[in-house]
C-alpha cells in the first residue's frame, strides 16, 4: 500500500478575486457558461527578467527619468500585458502608473481597472475600480479598491465572484473587505454575503478560508433536510487540519425532533497505511428518551510488502439507530452489522488469513437460532499451482470456532484438497477435476448422548466441457454456438448430526448449473449425481466486438435422489430435473438495452424466480428505467425510475419501487432538477420504507450547486446514484 496525501473537502467559501493568485482545480461539476471569447486575449511576450516594452501613439523619454506614453498603450513585462490609455513609468523608482480605464493581462487573467499605481521592486500597487476574468474557471467579479501590499498578499474592498455570464447575476458572492495571503494558504474576509437573483441568503460577519491546495481548518458547507423520523436536519460539518498525516471532521448535527447531535470523522496516514473512525452521539434523545451512538472503525494496513491487516468494525447503541438516522432503504433495513479483523499472509502460490469476526443483531424478528455465530478465530489457508500442460492442484482449508451465548458451540477443520486439468482447443474445452473433502468438529452445550466429535469425509468428481461455434450472419455480424456438458458426482454421507454454524443453501442461478455445491459453508456437503446440458448464443459485431445479444439456458438432470438436506430429518428431493435457469442480454437498438433471467419449474410450469430490467437512454441527459424482480412466496416488486428532460434546463427525477404482493409502495421519489450553465437546483420529496414493520419516513432533499464555489446538498446526488440505475454515468450531473 501506498501512502497517499489526505485531501482536505472543498470549502464553504472560496477566496474571492482568487484569480490574482495561483489557482486550485476547476470544480469537478463545473458547467461552463461563455466567456469572452479567445480572441480577447491578445498574444503576449516572453522577455528576458526585468526587460520592459513600451507601444503607444505617443512615447516621451526622459533620459533615466522617466518614460511618458499616450494614446493606445501596450506594456509588456516579465509575461504581462497592460493596455492603457495613460501610463508613466518612473525608472529610477521602477513605480508605473496607469490612468484611464486600463487592461491588464497575465495569462488566463483579464482586469480591468481605472487610474493605478504599482511599485514592480516592492510588488506593490493600488486599483481602483476593477472588473475581472478568469478564463480558465469562466469567472468573473469586481472590486472597488484592491491593494498588493507585497508578494502574495493583497487587501479587497468591496469584491465579488460568480461564475454567470456578464448581465446574468444568478448569484453574486460578495464581501466588504477581504485579505489574501499566499505565504499562509489563507483568506480573510468580512461581511460576506451570497445573494441568488439578488436576494440575500447567506450572510456571516466574518469568515477564514483557504485559498490553494492546502489542507486548512475550516467551515465545510452545511447541510439542511427534513423528515417525518427527525423533523428538520441542519447539520455544519468544521474540517480540521491537526497534523499533516492526521484530520478530523466534525458536524454538530441539530435535528428539531431529537436534540443535538455530533458526528466526527477521524483520518489518519501513516507509512504502513490508512485508516477512518467515525463517531456520532446524541444524549437523551427526545423521542426515544436514550442516548444514541454510532461507531465504526476502517483499518488498512501493510506491515511488510507480504503482511496486510484490514479491520473494519461497527456498534451503534441499538436496533432502530440506522432506521431513524439512515438515508436509504438499505442502510434502514440492515439486520446486523460486522466487527472483522483480518491478518493475512499472502505468498506467490498460497495464503493465509487469521480473522476474528463478531456480528450485532439489529432486526428483533430474528430467532436465536438465527443470530450469526462469532468466528473467534478463524484461520484459512488456500493453495494451488498450474503447470503449463494445463495440470492444477489446490487447497482450501480453514479452522474456525464459533461461538453464540446459548447455543451449541464448537471447533471446526475442513480441509479439500483437489487436482484438475483443463484443455482449451481451438474451439472446445475440456476440464475433469476430482477432490477430497474432510471435515472434523468438537461440539460444546450439546445433549446427552450426542457425539461431541463428529466427522465427514466425502470425495467428489466433475467433468466440463464445451463447444464454441460460429458463422456469419448475412447481416455480417458474428453469430456463436456455445453447447456445454457438465457431470458432477458426490456421494451420499448422513449428515444429521453436524450443527449448522454458517451454512445455508446456495440460491440457484444459471452458474449453479456448472457446480455440485448445493450450499455455502462447510456445514452440509449436498450429495448429487448430475449431468447439466446447457447452450449460450451470442451475436457480435465484429467491427467493435460488442454483444449485441446474449441468450443462455440449462437444466441440471439428477439421475439419484439427493439425500442430504439443510436441516435433519429433511425429506430427500426427488425430482428428476432442476429448473430451467435462463439468463439473457440485449441491445435493442441504438437507445434500449435489456437484461433478464428466470428460473422455471417445468413440472409446476410457473416461474420461481424473474428479474427483468429494460433501460432506455435516448440522449445524454435522457434515462428511463423498468425493472421486474419475482421471488416465488416472497417478493413480487416493479422498479421505474426516470431522469428525464422537460426542456433544455430543466429534468424530471423519479422512483416509484412497489411491491404487488404487498400492495404498497416501498419508495417514491418525485422531484426536478433546474440547470443552467453556472448553477443548479435539485428538490425531490420521498417516501420510503424504514424499518422492519412496514413503517414509512417522508423525507425533503434539496441540492444548490454553485459552480466554481461550493454545493450545498442533503444527501440527494448519492440517493440518485444508488436509485436509479445508470444515473452515475452522466457528466456534470
Amino acid at each position: 500500500m501506498t501512502a497517499k496525501p489526505l485531501r482536505r473537502p472543498a470549502a464553504l467559501v472560496p477566496a474571492l478575486l482568487l484569480a490574482l493568485l495561483p489557482q486550485p482545480a476547476i470544480s469537478e461539476y463545473l458547467s461552463l457558461c461563455p466567456g469572452p471569447p479567445d480572441a480577447f486575449w491578445p498574444q503576449l511576450r516572453s522577455l528576458e527578467p526585468g526587460v520592459i516594452e513600451v507601444e503607444s501613439d505617443f512615447v516621451e523619454a526622459i533620459r533615466e527619468r522617466s518614460v511618458h506614453a499616450r494614446g493606445d498603450v501596450r506594456l509588456f513585462a516579465d509575461g504581462r500585458r497592460v493596455d492603457s490609455d495613460w501610463v508613466d513609468y518612473d525608472l529610477r523608482e521602477r513605480v508605473v502608473e496607469t490612468r484611464g480605464r486600463t487592461r491588464l493581462f497575465d495569462g488566463d487573467l483579464l482586469v480591468e481597472a481605472g487610474e493605478g499605481r504599482y511599485w514592480l521592486d516592492q510588488d506593490q500597487g493600488e486599483f481602483s475600480d476593477i472588473d475581472y476574468w478568469l478564463r480558465s474557471r469562466r469567472a468573473r467579479g469586481s472590486a472597488a479598491h484592491a491593494e498588493q501590499e507585497g508578494p502574495g498578499r493583497i487587501r479587497l474592498t468591496s469584491g465579488g465572484y460568480t461564475t454567470c455570464p456578464e448581465d446574468n447575476d444568478s448569484w453574486w458572492l460578495s464581501a466588504g473587505s477581504m485579505r489574501l495571503d499566499q505565504d499562509s494558504g489563507r483568506g480573510h474576509a468580512r461581511n460576506v454575503t451570497l445573494r441568488l437573483r439578488n436576494v440575500p441568503v447567506f450572510y456571516t460577519p466574518y469568515i477564514n478560508f483557504p485559498i490553494d491546495d492546502r489542507r486548512q481548518s475550516g467551515l465545510l458547507t452545511p447541510r439542511a433536510g427534513y423528515s417525518t423520523n427527525s423533523g428538520l436536519d441542519i447539520a455544519a460539518p468544521w474540517y480540521w487540519n491537526i497534523a499533516p498525516q492526521y484530520d478530523a471532521t466534525l458536524t454538530p448535527r441539530i435535528q428539531s425532533r431529537r436534540g443535538l447531535m455530533l458526528e466526527s470523522e477521524w483520518r489518519y496516514l501513516r507509512p504502513w497505511g490508512s485508516g477512518i473512525v467515525d463517531l456520532a452521539f446524541l444524549p437523551d434523545d427526545r423521542v426515544t428518551g436514550d442516548d444514541r451512538h454510532l461507531f465504526r472503525w476502517r483499518q488498512q494496513a501493510t506491515l511488510r510488502p507480504d503482511l496486510f491487516l484490514g479491520i473494519d468494525a461497527t456498534d451503534v447503541s441499538d436496533p432502530s439507530y440506522f432506521q431513524d438516522f439512515g438515508t436509504d432503504l438499505f442502510s434502514s433495513s440492515t439486520a446486523v452489522v460486522e466487527r472483522r479483523l483480518d491478518l493475512i499472509y499472502d505468498q506467490p502460490a498460497w495464503r493465509l488469513t487469521g480473522r476474528v469476526q463478531g456480528f450485532q443483531s439489529l432486526d428483533p424478528s430474528l430467532t436465536a437460532e438465527d443470530r450469526p455465530y462469532q468466528r473467534l478465530p478463524q484461520v484459512l489457508l488456500q493453495a494451488g499451482h498450474s503447470l503449463d500442460s494445463g495440470l492444477y492442484w489446490g487447497l482450501r482449508s480453514e479452522l474456525v470456532r464459533f461461538e453464540r451465548s446459548d447455543s451449541v458451540t464448537g471447533t471446526r477443520v475442513d480441509l479439500e484438497p483437489e487436482v484438475g486439468f483443463r484443455h482449451d482447443g481451438g474451439g472446445y474445452f475440456i476440464e475433469p477435476r476430482v477432490s477430497v473433502r474432510q471435515t472434523d468438529y468438537r461440539l460444546d452445550g450439546i445433549g446427552p448422548g450426542t457425539d461431541r466429535s463428529p466427522s465427514r469425509t466425502l470425495p467428489a468428481m466433475s467433468v466440463d466441457g464445451g463447444l464454441v461455434l460460429e458463422r456469419i450472419l448475412d447481416d455480417g455480424n458474428l453469430q456463436t454456438l456455445e453447447p456445454r456438458v457438465f457431470y458432477g458426482y458426490v456421494p451420499f454421507r448422513n449428515q444429521d448430526d453436524i450443527p449448522l454454524f454458517d451454512t445455508g443453501e446456495r440460491d440457484f442461478s444459471f452458474d449453479s448449473l456448472f457446480t455440485t455445491q448445493r450450499f455455502i459453508g462447510a456445514d452440509r456437503v449436498g450429495d448429487t449425481h448430475q449431468i447439466t446440458t446447457a447452450v449460450t448464443s451470442r451475436i457480435i459485431d465484429p467491427t467493435t466486438g460488442a454483444e449485441r445479444l446474449s441468450l443462455s439456458g440449462g437444466q441440471i438432470t439428477y439421475l439419484d435422489d439427493r439425500r442430504v438436506g439443510l436441516r435433519p430429518g429433511a425429506p430427500p428431493r426427488r425430482e428428476n430435473r432442476s429448473e430451467l435457469a435462463a439468463e439473457a442480454q440485449a441491445l435493442l437498438g441504438r437507445n434500449w438495452h435489456g437484461r433478464g433471467s428466470i428460473l422455471f419449474d417445468t413440472d409446476r410450469d410457473r416461474a420461481r424466480l424473474a428479474t427483468v430490467a429494460l433501460s432506455y437512454r435516448p440522449g445524454q441527459r435522457a434515462l428511463l428505467n423498468l425493472g421486474y424482480r419475482l421471488r416465488e412466496g416472497q417478493i413480487e416488486q416493479t422498479d421505474i425510475s426516470a431522469y428525464w428532460p422537460l426542456s433544455d434546463r430543466i429534468q424530471a427525477i423519479g422512483r416509484w419501487n412497489y411491491s404487488l404482493r404487498e400492495d404498497r409502495d416501498l419508495e417514491l421519489l418525485a422531484g426536478l432538477e433546474y440547470r443552467s450553465c453556472c448553477y443548479g437546483l435539485r428538490v425531490a420529496l420521498r417516501r420510503y420504507l424504514t424499518d422492519f414493520d412496514g413503517g414509512y419516513n417522508n423525507a425533503i432533499y434539496f441540492q444548490l450547486t454553485l459552480d466554481g464555489l461550493t454545493r450545498f446538498d442533503t444527501g440527494l446526488d448519492n440517493l440518485l446514484r444508488e436509485g436509479i440505475s445508470g444515473y452515475g454515468t452522466f457528466e456534470n450531473h
